[in-house]
């Protein structure tokens, strides 16, 4: 980043900031896949948490945590994106390093996401952050340009003490 301070905050999935970044990226993955149509929100429920990355007051990028239906512990990320001005700046590393936090500190065993072949940097920014390949899940198992990953997370024990777990 430039000498301007970021900063992630939780925000509102109906914040309004949050909206206006969903819906650029909605444009854009419109423009990488205009065959594949965008299904936007539809697999968001309301247990999601939102993530605002903001440059001195300034909306710069977003994403956010969902549980996966019980019994399963592990969180998905979901809406990540960054505006094109403020890519290349650590923007994604940030947000996508406090999502962890933030379903680690809900408990959360696992991260898993879902991206495409059409977003290079997105599977560079996860694979240097530790992800690895699973095979595509629900409701992604059938869409051929897709590719998904996953990441045990740090589970605080009794004692304070962070461990991580790997199946």
């Amino acid at each position: 980043m430039t000498s301007e301070e970021l900063t992630v905050t939780p925000a509102a999935s109906d914040d309004p900031r949050v909206l206006g970044l969903v819906r650029d990226l909605d444009a854009d993955l419109a423009a990488r896949y205009p065959d594949e149509p965008c299904t936007g929100g539809s697999h968001i429920h309301p247990g999601i948490r939102f993530l605002l990355a903001e440059v001195s007051g300034r909306p710069v990028g977003c994403c956010a945590v969902q549980p996966f239906p019980s019994p399963d512990t592990a969180a998905e990320l979901k809406r990540m994106y960054v505006i094109p001005q403020a890519r290349g700046r650590g923007v994604a590393a940030r947000l996508l390093s406090e999502a962890e936090r933030t379903a680690a500190a809900l408990g959360h065993t696992e991260m898993r996401l879902e991206t495409a072949v059409h977003q290079p940097e997105a599977i560079a920014l996860y694979t240097r952050a530790g992800y690895l390949s699973i095979p595509n899940y629900p409701p992604y198992e059938h869409k051929r340009l897709s590719r998904c990953y996953a990441k045990p997370l740090p589970v605080p024990t009794t004692d304070g003490i962070v461990s991580v777990t790997a199946d």
